[in-house]
């Protein structure tokens, strides 16, 4: 039986972080990831998740996500750019969404080209709903500008109380770095 499975790292001398720090680094502009001594010291924090995708004990992705009472939220997630569209990516989420019954957030670049396009078609086909709210990501890096992005969420469309509720409580632990810095 082939077996899909996600391993948590929280010790950074983990095997596979390397592989893991690697494909992160080149899926993500600079503007929309940590450096390392921030992912660092993030990766002990109980609601952090940093999951590694496997496929017959072989590593073909991440899953990067926060776990709070009402939301799960995916942060980073990508499949190795050699075992794209070999469904993975699409079977790693559908069990992920398996696995609780709260609202599952996650943010999209806006539909500017065809690769942004079909990455949003992609959540859709998933099930996930594109929601019209002006939203922007705080600075992950000192000196950052925010970064206007979407937000998509499953199974439903994202109320404007849950958009509150996730910026007020849920950036400040996420983005902790910036809201130390500029508090209020």
């Amino acid at each position: 039986m082939v077996a899909m499975k996600r391993l948590r790292v929280k010790d950074i001398s983990a095997s596979l972080l390397a592989e893991a720090w690697k494909l992160y680094e080149s899926s993500f502009p600079t503007e929309e990831r940590r450096d390392w001594n921030q992912q660092q010291a993030i990766m002990q924090l109980e609601a952090y998740h940093f999951d590694l995708v496997m496929f017959n004990n072989e590593f073909v992705g991440i899953l990067l996500w926060w776990e709070f009472a009402t939301i799960r939220y995916i942060e980073h997630f990508a499949i190795q750019t050699s075992q794209r569209n070999s469904g993975f990516g699409k079977t790693c989420l559908e069990n992920f969404i398996a696995e609780s019954d709260v609202q599952v957030l996650l943010e999209v670049e806006k539909p500017e080209d065809s690769l942004k396009q079909r990455r949003i078609g992609f959540y859709q086909r998933l099930g996930f709903h594109l929601n019209a709210y002006d939203y922007a990501h705080p600075p992950y890096l000192e000196g950052g500008d925010f970064v206007k992005l979407l937000l998509m969420s499953y199974p439903d469309k994202l109320r404007e109380d849950d958009l509150q509720t996730f910026q007020t409580k849920g950036h400040p632990i996420i983005h902790r770095p910036y809201f130390e810095k500029n508090p209020g």
